[in-house]
């Protein structure tokens, strides 16, 4: 039996997602308006529990929306990371990591620091 092998560059995305991840936990100590992409993520999370319940429910339980907020985080990162990940895996593995680590690098940027919410929700 043989142990599935992974790319360089998806090792990247991996490592990405993961880093995204963890960044989801530092979410509920952001004050004032945040980013942009902050209020797409938590706003949306809230959206998504809500319609799935009430918004009554996703306004007193902040458990459940910060845990779609993780998975919301994960897929809004990994979806340009795939497309960076199919394009770069075979031809140029090495602009893949380059790439992906620059895109983790934004993202994380402009979920905490560049664009930032001038108006309120």
């Amino acid at each position: 039996m043989t142990r599935a092998h992974l790319s360089l560059p998806a090792k990247t995305l991996v490592a990405g997602a993961g880093v995204i991840a963890v960044s989801t936990a530092f979410l509920p100590w952001i004050t004032g308006y945040g980013t942009v992409l902050f209020q797409v993520i938590v706003f949306g999370a809230w959206a998504i529990v809500a319609a799935v319940s009430s918004a009554t429910f996703a306004d007193q339980n902040h458990g459940p929306m910060w845990l779609v907020a993780v998975v919301l985080n994960v897929a809004v990162f990994s979806l340009p990371g795939f497309a960076m990940l199919f394009l770069t895996r075979n031809r140029c593995p090495r602009l893949g990591v380059v790439g992906l680590s620059a895109w983790a690098a934004f993202y994380l940027l402009a979920l905490f620091v560049l664009f930032p919410a001038t108006d309120g929700p």
